[in-house]
């Protein structure tokens, strides 16, 4: 399960007066959460970091409600995946491919490089601090250079043919549904630490 939109913030009408809505950008529009459940929800659709496992509907679920106190969330859980706020994707799944091709990453973070210590990992963070999450090389590269295609789909493709041309020695990464599951598989944990949001793919 990944929420899709990046957060904008919460809208207060006055000085003082408790917040109104919750605002999301997806592709070019801005969508209002207007009620702390409806934005609960999709707070809960974020992997927790210490999670330690693929989150799923049940994991949403669960947050939303023991967590966050929202009673029944599994209407707001079906309104979302309607409405494209929460799109439930297996990583191994063929239809993986179709969810890329609707979809582009953001990364909001910074790339922080590797160490002596730890060359197959790379930092990823804000300048200045310790890196929030390290990450395998071919997640890196992918969620650094995601923005430069017009979907997750696009880099992907990008991403094997380039490993191909230089004759990367892990054929495996040639093949872009290969580097799509991989990336997916870091992913939920990337958005968790708002280290990148997912968005709509720009229509062709």
């Amino acid at each position: 399960m990944f929420p899709v939109g990046r957060y904008t913030g919460a809208f207060h009408p006055s000085h003082g007066a408790p917040v109104k809505y919750h605002s999301l950008v997806i592709g070019r529009l801005s969508v209002q959460l207007e009620t702390e459940a409806a934005f609960n929800v999709w707070v809960a659709g974020h992997r927790p970091p210490d999670a330690g496992r693929p989150w799923r509907r049940a994991d949403v679920a669960e947050a939303a409600e023991r967590r966050l106190g929202v009673a029944e969330p599994d209407a707001l859980i079906d309104e979302f995946l309607t409405d494209g706020l929460l799109v439930e994707v297996d990583p191994a799944d063929p239809d993986a491919v179709e969810f890329a091709r609707a979809h582009r990453v953001w990364p909001l973070m910074l790339p922080l490089g590797n160490t002596p210590d730890d060359p197959l990992r790379h930092g990823i963070g804000l300048f200045g601090s310790e890196p929030v999450l390290r990450v395998p090389t071919l997640v890196n590269d992918v969620w650094m250079w995601s923005s430069t295609g017009g979907s997750l789909w696009d880099v992907c493709v990008a991403f094997a043919s380039a490993g191909a041309r230089a004759a990367v020695d892990d054929e495996r990464e040639h093949d872009p549904r290969y580097v799509l599951a991989e990336f997916l598989g870091g992913l939920q944990e990337l958005i968790g630490i708002s280290a990148a949001c997912l968005d709509e793919a720009p229509r062709r």
